[in-house]
């Protein structure tokens, strides 16, 4: 009921040069390490609650991530904290999983029609905060002004509405809820997806009319007089799917709703994230490491599109990254684990046909989600819900199994949910938020360095920050820009030199190396040489005497 508002709300606008990212991964590491340390603390238990192929898939998922960073050449620091701006390396994957176990043990099936609600509660404040922006009156001197609220970018800001109001928009048809509850609830969805409509991210709408179309086939399958529908909506469903598949290379009725010019730009990460799938199948080229392999993979159609310097260092869909990061064996695992909560889902939908809005909204929404992993980032704030909800499909199975339903009330017939955990429980708790807190206030402090180096004006204090651990390549890049700036060519080249010992990938540092005075001629070739070969479509890349 925490980590979800907790990780999608935090920014530290005020203290950190990312003031999005790595305060997320600091909220979802902790909590979801202390989640993960009591159901270590459960034991035999909590093991039991799943299935055995459930526990090695998930096995297999974390220690393939170990094999991918221990056989990748990728920087190790970049591999564990990931890239900057996006943070989702080794240990964000393991703290995602572990949100996601520690949901699907529960096992209780109104604690996941509460996860629904908080879900539409944390919606509440990004919405305001989102009106507050689109006024123009926010407190905060973002680098950019535009309403994504919390989430540092619109289309994860559109993405995140889309599926708040999806929500919404299923429980509106609860007809237990008071009229005013559901008159309410429509003015925040209506709201919702008016700030859907002013990011201009189509994510929103796309996942919110997905998922609304399954939650009204649900509905038609749920009454019996309106069965007969089912085939001619499905076939509508269809058609309408396949128009908009059709829409994205603009083409048909829907094209000009539907298709963008930076479709084309996804499709050329997408192209770049199979071909480094492909380049190393099992076990992938390190955890987050995308960005440093786009420019040499993403072919010459991708470089000369809209020039050479558009780059990226995430496929935009969370399957190639997965892929691209941990090979085919680690997108495997992911997908097996997703398998399980479809399976969870359809045994429930077979079990019931009668129209839970709030399994329903769960189910819909955990499409949706599917959907946007498909098309764009595996953004933390929002992620997390993605990940919330498949845990909460597996546990919901479980839970409303008509055996299990019978003796849960018997087991929790005199408890108190409110009761104080054992001492051994709370220390072990206790134990593993510190250890996820530790572990992700490395880069948070990293930042926090550097930040206050870059206020303050002092070189050696700045130079001091990028070599903190946990500080990643860009950090490093604005440095030596800075550097470049005041034109000391001495401590241009030895910065670069510390640069490339750690980050022998960074096309900055190698682009700089080539043109820098003081280079020999020799090295100078490397430099041109290396450059080919990171980026070998580039037309600017050419021999300097």
């Amino acid at each position: 009921m925490i980590i979800g508002p907790i990780t999608t709300l935090a920014v530290s606008p005020f203290t950190n040069f990312d003031p999005i990212n790595l305060v997320k991964l600091l909220f979802v590491t902790s909590i979801s390490f202390a989640m993960m340390g009591l159901v270590i603390f459960g034991g035999r238990k909590s093991i039991s609650r799943l299935e055995k192929s459930f526990w090695v898939a998930s096995t297999f998922f974390i220690v393939w991530m170990f094999v991918s960073f221990l056989m990748s050449e990728a920087p190790w620091q970049q591999q564990v904290w990931g890239v900057f701006g996006r943070n989702t390396g080794l240990l964000t994957y393991i703290a995602l999983l572990s949100v996601l176990i520690s949901t699907a043990v529960v096992q209780h099936a109104r604690t996941y029609h509460k996860l629904v609600d908080v879900l539409v509660l944390t919606s509440v404040p990004t919405t305001l905060y989102a009106l507050v922006q689109l006024a123009g009156k926010d407190p905060v001197a973002w680098s950019e002004q535009a309403p994504f609220a919390t989430l540092g970018n619109i289309n994860f800001s559109s993405a995140f509405f889309g599926l708040a109001a999806l929500c919404i928009s299923i429980l509106i048809l609860d007809r237990k809820s008071p009229v005013w509850l559901r008159a309410t609830l429509a003015i925040l969805a209506v709201t919702q997806l008016a700030i859907v409509l002013e990011t201009g991210s189509i994510q929103g709408f796309m996942i919110y009319i997905a998922g609304l179309g399954v939650a009204i086939f649900l509905w038609i399958r749920s009454h019996t007089k309106l069965k007969i529908l089912k085939i001619p909506y499905l076939i509508l469903g269809f058609v309408g799917f396949m128009l908009t598949v059709v829409a994205l290379f603009n083409v048909g009725p829907l094209a000009r709703f539907v298709f963008q010019n930076t479709i084309l730009f996804r499709f050329d990460y997408w192209y770049a994230g199979w071909m480094m799938t492909l380049r190393n199948p099992v076990f992938g080229l390190g955890m987050d490491s995308y960005g440093d392999w786009y420019r040499q993979l993403r072919g010459e159609v991708a470089t000369v599109r809209t020039g050479p310097d558009r780059i990226t260092n995430t496929a935009h869909n969370i399957y190639l990254d997965i892929s691209a990061s941990g090979g085919v064996p680690l997108l495997i695992a992911y997908l097996v684990i997703l398998g399980f909560a479809g399976r969870a889902a359809v045994r429930v939908l077979r079990r019931r046909s009668e129209f839970n809005p709030y399994f329903v909204a769960l189910f819909s929404a955990w499409i949706a989600y599917l959907i946007q992993a498909g098309v764009s980032i595996n953004q933390i704030g929002v992620g997390i819900w993605g990940w919330l909800f498949t845990g909460a499909l597996i546990g919901y199975e479980k839970a409303t199994r008509t055996h299990q339903e019978t003796s849960s009330k018997k087991i929790r017939t005199g408890q108190n949910s409110s009761t104080p955990l054992p001492a051994a429980a709370a220390l072990v708790t206790i134990g593993a938020f510190v250890i996820g807190f530790m572990l992700a206030f490395v880069p948070y402090r990293a930042d926090v360095a550097y930040r206050t180096a870059a206020g303050s004006g002092d070189v050696a204090a700045l130079e001091q920050s990028v070599k903190r651990l946990g500080a990643t390549a860009y950090h490093f890049e604005l440095v030596l820009d800075a550097a470049i700036k005041r034109g000391n060519e001495a401590e241009i080249a030895r910065l670069v030199d510390e640069l490339l010992q750690k980050h022998p990938r960074d096309f900055m540092a190698w682009r700089v190396l080539q043109v820098l005075g003081p280079t020999s001629p020799e090295r100078r070739m490397v430099a041109f040489e290396t450059l080919k070969r990171l980026d070998p479509y580039n037309p600017s890349i050419i021999p300097n005497p």
